[in-house]
């Protein structure tokens, strides 16, 4: 589950900490949601060296950053990656609140992985370092719909309100406070933004990717949202002023 936050630092590979663990079991997979809504349940809440993975009220806090000798490699959307595997208490935790034998691994900037067909890091994110969504957009989507969904249904880093709807489909560069970013490509979505992430138990669902595929599909694609990447860092916050260009 993503969590609301008041300010950021951005780095190349995106926002800090986002995107930086990941699961994986006993045969190198890593875990997504897609295929194990289960992770879903799960909380990660970054507090300055530490992180801490909850559960029903159930918690573990670990150091961040930490150099450990036990690497692990494994598979991420037919990629292979690798990370610095946490401790086995991470392992038991993890194992017993997902139901499967598995642990958590910690990207660095030695394994940092590049983009397709573009040579810049990113995190274990889906492709590139950044995905923004505007509030417009998830307005007139819902709008077309018998039941709304939320924003979280699109795990979006950063939501604009006040632009027309789809008017991001045309930015090409973007300036957020003092940082600068440059549009990169359109997000595909996929059926994991038919998970409602509230009730991840219900499993895979239609909705919003039928009525989304009515009027936002391109090619073999249906787009929400535009990828980022990062060309000025520093601090963005809460109710900047976003100026697209």
């Amino acid at each position: 589950m993503g969590q609301s936050i008041e300010e950021v630092q951005i780095h190349s590979s995106g926002l800090a900490g986002d995107r930086t663990y990941a699961v994986i079991d006993d045969t190198d997979q890593i875990l997504t949601a897609r295929e194990h809504p289960e992770l879903l349940t799960i909380e990660a809440a970054i507090l300055d060296k530490y992180i801490c993975f909850s559960k029903a009220g159930d918690s573990i806090t670990v150091p961040r950053n930490v150099k450990s000798s036990s690497m692990r490699s494994g598979i991420l959307f037919g990629e292979s990656l690798r990370g610095s595997e946490l401790s086995e208490l991470v392992r038991k935790w993890m194992s017993n609140h997902l139901a499967v034998s598995c642990n958590v691994i910690e990207i660095n900037k030695n394994f940092m992985r590049q983009m397709k067909a573009q040579t810049h890091d990113i995190t274990y994110t889906d492709a590139a370092p950044i995905l923004l969504t505007s509030e417009a957009s998830l307005e007139v989507l819902n709008n077309s719909m018998r039941l709304p969904v939320g924003m979280n249904r699109f795990r979006p880093n950063l939501v604009v309100s006040g632009s027309q709807a789809f008017a991001e489909d045309d930015w090409k560069y973007l300036k957020i406070g003092t940082c600068e970013f440059e549009i990169s490509h359109h997000c595909p979505r996929c059926v994991l933004t038919t998970i409602d992430p509230s009730h991840p138990e219900m499993g895979i669902s239609k909705e919003p990717l039928k009525t989304l595929s009515s009027f936002r599909k391109s090619a073999n694609e249906v787009n929400f949202g535009i990828y980022l990447i990062p060309k000025r860092l520093g601090t963005i916050r809460l109710n900047d002023e976003v100026i697209p260009e």
